[in-house]
């Protein structure tokens, strides 16, 4: 067991990250109270369309990361650079690509992308490249938006 004090998330972070769940919720209960309907059906689209934005947002943050590391180069491109940006590029392709499946691949597609970035995300704190403080909050959103795209899958698959 770690003698190391638990992290201390910023507020700011926190007030961020779970106000950026509120469209999950706000979509999935629209659609679950109003199921079947179009307005529901909407709901479930903007969901979706949602979370491809918010992959893109975490792409977004694995991008930055690795060009901090990267440091200023005058000569030499860092080992391993490459490699990292076109990982970082990966999520917002998922979310793009699962837009253009059918409805119930592309919640399964979003979900296992969610979970690769989270997995990602927690081997950048363990690597130190990122603040102790990004796991358990990563963690705690990404169980959100999985139970939420998980209950918008259960609702499609109702039909």
């Amino acid at each position: 067991m770690s003698s190391r004090p638990a992290p201390i998330t910023p507020l700011s972070a926190r007030l961020i990250g779970y106000g950026g769940l509120v469209p999950f919720a706000g979509t999935g209960i629209v659609s679950w109270f109003l199921w079947p309907s179009e307005t529901a059906d909407a709901a479930l689209q903007v969901q979706l369309v949602y979370a491809a934005l918010i992959l893109s947002f975490l792409g977004g943050i694995r991008w930055g990361v690795a060009m901090t590391h990267a440091g200023d180069f005058k000569r030499r491109v860092p080992d391993g650079l490459g490699t990292k940006l076109a990982l970082a590029a990966l999520p917002a392709l998922g979310g793009w690509l699962a837009l253009f499946t059918m409805r119930e691949a592309a919640f399964v597609v979003l979900m296992l992308f969610f979970a690769a970035q989270a997995i990602s995300d927690i081997r950048m704190v363990n690597n130190d490249e990122a603040a102790d403080w990004y796991r358990p909050l990563r963690l705690q959103l990404t169980f959100f938006v999985e139970l939420a795209l998980a209950a918008s899958l259960v609702l499609t698959l109702s039909q």
